[in-house]
């Protein structure tokens, strides 16, 4: 196996809120994106809830994470941590908004097999040699605020009291009730600490024979005026590092918001 990482930070920040994981020991690898909060909390470090949540499941993956385990397990029982953190942190858990998250996407390479799991828009892609790619995972972030506002309206017709649509304009106010719709049918689904994570899982496994190389990447990677499988054909070509660059220079000409960038890309 021939492994390479690229992990950049965004453009805006001054810390990457994603995180990786490379455990060769037992062939996991992982990449994390922590969705950046919406609370102002700072630990001791000056680190956010979005920055210790990817960090956490990084570190419980190589440090924590059994082989004979499965990949749902490790996900549920670094999500028990997170929510752990947080109640020491005395963040108000009972208040979507103030939830640390993070989306997830790993993978686990056995003798004859590949496991994934994933959660909210960290993708997952894999290559064979006949030339065929494939997108293992569902990016369940796409389209939420679509989403939450069919709920509003399904909502009022039902007789709830939510406010007018102009109240959702605000970027702040969408983003609080969007995070409501963590891990519920037609929402989306990250590791924010609720048991719920548990439910939303997406798992699935293939047969190594036939596969030339795997990619796993945070939204950060995805190109503005491509898709994924033309991306990963990119990456394959120049690498992932490279891409990232070339990325980060067409945000800045055409004034895109550029967010953290973090890709693992494995060739068989």
């Amino acid at each position: 196996m021939e492994i390479h990482t690229s992990a950049r930070v965004s453009l805006s920040k001054k810390v990457s809120e994603d995180a990786m994981v490379v455990n060769s020991e037992i062939n996991v690898y992982g990449v994390f994106d922590g969705a950046t909060p919406i609370s102002p909390f700072k630990n001791a470090d000056g680190m956010n809830g979005a920055y210790i949540a990817s960090n956490l499941f990084s570190k419980y993956f190589k440090n924590h994470f059994r082989a004979e385990m499965p990949l749902s397990e490790g996900i549920i029982l670094a999500n028990r941590r997170l929510m752990e953190e947080m109640k020491l942190n005395n963040i108000d858990i009972n208040r979507p908004e103030e939830l640390w998250s993070t989306c997830v996407a790993i993978i686990k390479i056995e003798k004859n097999s590949l496991s994934f799991a994933q959660l909210g828009d960290c993708m997952i892609l894999a290559e064979y040699h006949n030339g065929e790619i494939k997108i293992l995972t569902k990016d369940t972030v796409k389209d939420i605020s679509s989403r939450a506002k069919i709920r509003r309206e399904k909502d009022r017709k039902k007789g709830l009291i939510l406010p007018d649509e102009s109240y959702y304009q605000s970027i702040k106010n969408q983003l609080i009730y969007n995070r409501s719709m963590a891990n519920t049918v037609n929402g989306y689904t990250v590791a924010n600490g609720t048991e719920a994570v548990g439910n939303y899982i997406q798992l699935g496994s293939i047969d190594l024979n036939n596969l030339k190389s795997i990619l796993l990447i945070s939204d950060g990677l995805f190109h503005p005026k491509f898709d994924l499988i033309y991306t990963f054909k990119v990456m394959k070509e120049i690498g992932l590092e490279e891409y990232s660059k070339r990325l980060e220079m067409e945000e800045l000409k055409s004034k895109f918001y550029s967010d953290d960038k973090t890709g693992i890309m494995i060739r068989f």
